[in-house]
């Protein structure tokens, strides 16, 4: 018996020191380990998604919000347990019932029978998401499917989804979310940890085959909604400089896209910023461009195809106004003034002589003027009007390499602008040990690149008292009340040059736009100032490719507004030269936009002149007689067609308006009404095309800043010659300046 116990008693001390050992080793050295795994299985632990903030306009329109959708779960080993309850005795049954439920789960979710059959597939889950993001109409028909059906195994969890009410506008600002929620590109991507608050948890107690238990263990914490942010982005403004933006797309089909920006000269804040091309926020994977969605359908090779289809998504989300380079070309020459009379190597006496061309030692060919005959003596204001070449030359070469560099860096041309969007370029350039030919190119714009945005803050500073300002889209962080969080302000980063040169540079640049009675860029009854831009890219190619741009601003004497346009690489049309592609452009946005920012116009007695009247009411049942006189009040006149007493038809009709000087015709007798052919005015003066239209019997029109230049002409009708329409039809033209004037 002693022997026994001393047997016994070892191997029950170790299986006890054994078992102590574990209890210490998993309930303390891993007792952390084991609850995490106790929890896990015991407890249902699920994410309660944050709604983002939303993005606001300047005026409180909704440019982005989040809103409460709900993805759709369903748990495949309760699918299949609850089918084999419903049909012990039949594999067959079960396999019916599963298509059923697929099928009608497919139809009601917009997925494919296909995918939720694989989903329930997975019986050794009890989770998997068969549709994202699904709106509320849905699930209430889902709820109603499940109870009708009595189907286990399917539940709905919360997410949320990113609504852009107005699509594609300010796609390249707004920028888009991924289907994490996480923003991707734009404001969105900027201000992600802003915009996306702190998502709540849904903890329950769970089975061993993961359905909830019926018990009141239930703890819920809710999501925190994230801030929203008030930008500087005006919606109407956008609007207009979007639908002119498209139209001049549509007439230059240019290679490389557009871009216009818009901003407020004496706070930095961008009014509106638009790129093409563009794409809808509300699903941007998509490619807009027609052209491109047949190339990619082209390619067999799928890796070929997938990295095409990359890069065409890169292009359309690419925000062009600050990742793009480009050489500013004569749009730079603001700069360059400006250091010049800031350091007095010139001034408005100083004077300079164009003779067509400079030759530089070691160069093969001169560097040209675009007047290739030359201009003669110019003095300082006609050098910036006729964007001279040869003139700035020499004011560069007054500055020297390195006081030239000094503006450039001043200027914020060597750096980013600071703007709150991700994805900032920066153009490349010479320093101040560049040589004479590198300073003579780079004296008039080329040779060194810049991004759209930098441009426009440098010129922005040569009009606005000198300030160098940073460019910002977002105004405010509201919370979900809407109390203020944390606001931006003017950033000045320093006064580049004196206002007394500003001012000389606003009067300077308004003489580029009025001068020899409007150039196309002027707006009727407004001080319009501003600066075109050519620049020839350098191709492996014999074809000349060009970017267009011009800075532009208002009013001339108080600037309040500027914007930058640009066109890259067209294609169709009168590519020439810049103020004939883009002043037009420059032109429309102003005239958009000024009198909807408060800025009336002021005309001057010419422009008063050309203003339009309305056809007066009350001519039906006059006599002809008296109807004429009535008309001749309003500075009409009027053309009688029947042998009547009364007046039974009037056209155009009362009520519409057209420019002074028309003709109405005042029918007195009921039939067909008088008709003509339209003749072609294309490449007449304006004059001219107004004697040609009104010889036949119709009015004209006259669009365009550039109506009362001599060297306007007549670049297209909205009529096509040739067409029948009633006399007094009233035709519009366009008018521009065809060549290099102002270039």
């Amino acid at each position: 018996m002693a022997r026994l116990v001393l047997l016994v008693c070892p191997v029950l001390l170790i299986g006890l020191g054994w078992v102590l050992y574990n209890l210490f080793k998993w309930s303390v050295l891993e007792g952390d380990v084991m609850k995490a795994r106790a929890a896990n299985q015991q407890l249902s632990d699920v994410e309660i998604p944050a709604n983002r903030g939303t993005i606001y306009d300047s005026n409180m329109n909704i440019l982005a919000q989040s809103a409460t959708v709900w993805n759709v779960v369903i748990d495949p080993a309760a699918i299949q347990r609850q089918l084999e309850d419903d049909h012990p005795d039949s594999v067959t049954a079960q396999d019916r019932a599963r298509n059923e439920m697929a099928a009608k789960l497919a139809e009601l979710l917009d997925v494919t029978q296909e995918s939720v059959l694989s989903h329930i597939s997975h019986t050794d889950k009890n989770y998997r998401c068969i549709a994202e993001k699904v709106e509320k109409p849905v699930i209430d028909e889902l709820l109603t499917l499940i109870k009708e059906e009595k189907y286990g195994g399917i539940s709905t969890e919360v997410n949320t989804k990113r609504y852009y009410p107005y699509g594609n506008l300010a796609c390249h600002v707004i920028g888009f979310t991924t289907r994490d929620n996480q923003g991707a590109y734009g404001l969105e991507a900027k201000y992600n940890s802003v915009l996306s608050g702190t998502p709540g948890r849904k903890i329950t107690a769970k089975d061993a085959l993961g359905d909830a238990l019926p018990t009141t263990y239930e703890k819920s914490y809710e999501a925190t909604e994230g801030n929203s942010i008030v930008t500087t982005i005006d919606q109407m403004i956008q609007h207009y400089i979007e639908k002119n933006l498209d139209a001049t797309m549509a007439q230059y089909n240019p290679d490389q896209g557009a871009a216009i920006i818009v901003m407020d000269v004496n706070t930095g804040g961008i009014l509106g910023m638009a790129s093409r091309p563009d794409y809808d926020l509300n699903n941007p994977q998509y490619i807009y461009d027609d052209d491109t969605r047949v190339l990619l359908e082209s390619i067999a090779d799928e890796e070929e195809r997938k990295e095409a289809l990359s890069t065409a998504r890169e292009n359309q989300w690419r925000n062009k106004t600050i990742t793009d380079t480009y050489e500013p070309g004569s749009v730079f020459k603001t700069v360059t003034a400006s250091a010049a009379l800031e350091e007095g190597t010139a001034t408005l006496n100083s004077t300079y002589y164009c003779g067509g061309a400079v030759q530089f030692p070691g160069l093969d060919k001169p560097i040209k003027c675009h007047k290739t005959s030359g201009h003669g003596l110019l003095d300082f204001t006609g050098a910036l009007v006729n964007s001279c070449n040869p003139a700035f030359i020499a004011i560069g070469q007054s500055l020297g390499q390195e006081r030239f560099f000094k503006y450039y860096e001043a200027f914020g041309l060597t750096e980013k602008t600071g703007i709150d969007l991700p994805a900032e370029n920066i153009g490349s350039y010479y320093d101040a040990s560049m040589s004479d030919i590198s300073l003579a190119s780079c004296s008039f714009g080329q040779s060194n690149t810049v991004t759209p945005l930098q441009m426009l803050t440098a010129a922005v500073a040569t009009i606005n008292g000198g300030y160098l300002l940073t460019p910002h889209i977002v105004d405010r962080v509201v919370d979900s009340n809407g109390n203020t969080v944390e606001e931006y302000g003017t950033q000045v980063r320093r006064q580049v040059i004196s206002e007394e040169t500003s001012v000389i540079m606003r009067s300077a640049l308004e003489q580029v736009v009025s001068h020899n009675g409007g150039t196309n860029a002027y707006v009727k009854g407004y001080r319009i100032g501003g600066k075109s831009g050519t620049a020839q890219k350098l191709t492996d190619t014999t074809d000349t490719k060009r970017v267009f741009s011009y800075f532009v601003f208002a009013p001339a004497d108080d600037p309040q507004v500027a914007a930058l346009v640009l066109v890259d690489e067209p294609t169709e049309g009168d590519t020439s030269y810049a103020n004939v592609v883009v002043g037009p452009l420059a032109s429309a946005v102003m005239k958009d936009i000024l009198p909807y920012l408060g800025i009336l116009p002021t005309y001057s007695e010419e422009e008063l002149a050309d203003q339009e009247v309305s056809v007066p009411s009350g001519l039906y049942g006059l006599d002809p007689a008296t109807a004429t006189s009535k008309l001749g009040i309003r500075g009409l006149n009027g053309y009688v067609v029947g042998n009547g007493k009364e007046v039974v038809g009037v056209y155009p009709d009362q009520g519409t308006r057209v420019p002074q000087e028309s003709t109405i015709v005042l029918y007195t007798e009921s039939g067909e009404p008088s008709m003509v052919t339209v003749p072609s005015v294309v490449g007449m003066t304006p004059s001219q095309a107004n004697k040609t239209l009104g010889s036949v019997g119709l009015n004209i029109r006259i669009s365009g800043g550039a109506a009362n230049n001599k060297r306007s002409r007549v670049a297209s009708q909205d009529v096509e010659a040739g067409t029948e329409v009633q006399r007094g039809t009233l035709v519009t033209v366009e008018c521009l300046i065809s060549g290099e004037d102002g270039e």
